[in-house]
């Protein structure tokens, strides 16, 4: 079930449209074949054979008996039917019947529904075709927008004054309360300063990233960087308890981080 809600919606639609389509396909030929050779197939054919029937008789005919001699015989014609010209063939097979086709329009109907499936395939094909290409351009757009934005002179100026006037707000929040919860909270800092100066969260991104982003932006040193991460890391997904002395390693990196910033500004 999991698997499913990461699927993307146009997906979705495309699987909900072709499974629907393939129903239909199958009833729409199960109609036309008839309901009773759906699983069972033709099988055997019923089939008849029909002898011509008789409408004169012969004048004479004649027979050869065992010892060779020839008797002509009149035969008896108690239906009155006329004499022939000439002697009568042996009656021949005619071909044989089978079971009746379904009727014309019943056809014609069946494969105009069929034709009309296909077509509403192909429509609704090109239609998430779009909406996937309109939603893959929009994040493009997006995402460049978001770059073109901070790539000006002042895009990163903005984003040191935003973190050095937000400094005593997050040593505070690193000082309070329990030492796992302080360290946490301190890093996430890092997510309201970037919005406050229009560095939005992209959707694919972990809380983790987006600060990261943002300390890259500024160019922070990358040391102190990655020790602040460790320990926020450690705080968010560990077990073991935290103490005084990682607050103390997480208060030492986040000065190293802003002495870098103070030297770049």
């Amino acid at each position: 079930m999991r698997a499913l809600r990461d699927v993307s919606p146009a997906v979705r639609a495309v699987v909900a449209v072709a499974a629907t389509s393939l129903f239909m396909v199958l009833v729409a030929w199960a109609t036309l074949i008839g309901p009773d050779r759906v699983f069972t197939g033709p099988g055997v054919v019923e089939r008849t054979l029909r002898t011509a029937e008789q409408t004169c008789v012969p004048l004479e005919v004649v027979t050869t008996r065992a010892d060779g001699t020839t008797e002509t015989v009149k035969p008896d014609n108690p239906n009155r039917l006329p004499v022939c010209d000439e002697a009568v063939a042996e009656p021949r097979a005619t071909r044989p019947t089978s079971q009746d086709a379904p009727p014309l329009w019943i056809k014609v109907l069946t494969w105009t529904f069929l034709v009309g499936i296909l077509a509403m395939i192909v429509v609704v094909i090109g239609y998430v075709a779009l909406l996937v290409r309109d939603q893959r351009g929009t994040r493009s757009r997006r995402a460049a927008r978001e770059a073109v934005e901070f790539t000006t002179l002042d895009g990163p100026a903005r984003l040191v004054e935003a973190i050095t006037a937000d400094a005593e707000k997050q040593d505070d929040l690193l000082r309070e309360g329990d030492p796992r919860n302080a360290i946490v909270a301190a890093w996430q800092r890092f997510e309201v300063q970037g919005a406050s100066v229009g560095v939005g969260r992209r959707s694919w991104e972990t809380s983790s990233e987006y600060a990261i982003r943002i300390l890259d932006l500024v160019a922070a040193d990358s040391g102190s960087v990655n020790r602040l991460a460790g320990l926020y890391r450690e705080a968010r997904f560990s077990d073991h308890p935290l103490t005084e002395e990682h607050r103390t390693l997480a208060l030492e990196a986040l000065a190293g981080i802003r002495r870098s910033l103070g030297a770049r500004t």
